[in-house]
């Protein structure tokens, strides 16, 4: 008996033995291709042919009911490789002028700066973005809590897609809101 177990103990073990033996050949096996090139390649995005990936929206003094824009910027793809998609991105931050007599927040003054146009390529994407904050209107609140302009068509390399926007200053807005303001940037972000 206690040769039949030593007997299957080393065929048990001969087996492992091979088992590992050959998925280690399997792991290291090296084959050489001397028809294979690999080559890098970059994206370069320019905005209005400037370096720089950001673009800030400028809106002074606005009155209940003007409107800013559309506003044109043109992107381009200086980069040596086409790009899959572009994702479009927006944020504020607070910049009131003096006398503030009510200091009101970022997020209520982007509230009541309605998004009146938003294409980008001659294609509307206004309708990309939902109602965050259920005011029964598309605002710059609205751009900035979006993730919906992500994967947008991509730009090929040397070529250009325009991106416009146009906003307007609600006319329900409030005296409180007088001389608080904010400054709107937008960033492109192209992918591979």
């Amino acid at each position: 008996m206690a040769k039949k177990i030593s007997g299957l103990v080393i065929v048990l073990l001969l087996m492992a033995g091979m088992s590992v033996i050959s998925t280690w050949a399997f792991f290291i096996d090296v084959e050489a291709s001397s028809s294979n090139v690999l080559t890098a390649g970059t994206l370069d995005l320019k905005t209005d042919d400037q370096d720089g990936v950001s673009q800030t929206l400028i809106a002074t003094n606005m009155r209940r009911g003007d409107i800013v824009g559309p506003e044109k910027i043109t992107l381009k793809n200086s980069g040596s490789l086409t790009s899959s998609s572009i994702d479009i991105s927006f944020s504020y931050i607070e910049d009131d002028s003096t006398p503030n007599p009510i200091d009101m927040s970022a997020d209520d003054t982007a509230s009541f700066i309605t998004v009146t146009i938003l294409k980008y390529d001659e294609a509307n994407i206004l309708t990309h973005i939902d109602d965050h904050n259920s005011n029964g209107y598309i605002d710059v609140y609205d751009l900035a809590t979006t993730s919906n302009l992500t994967g947008l068509p991509g730009i090929t390399s040397g070529a250009t897609r325009d991106f416009e926007i146009a906003v307007q200053l609600n006319e329900n807005v409030t005296g409180q809101y007088q001389s608080d303001g904010i400054d709107i940037t937008m960033t492109f972000s192209l992918k591979q």
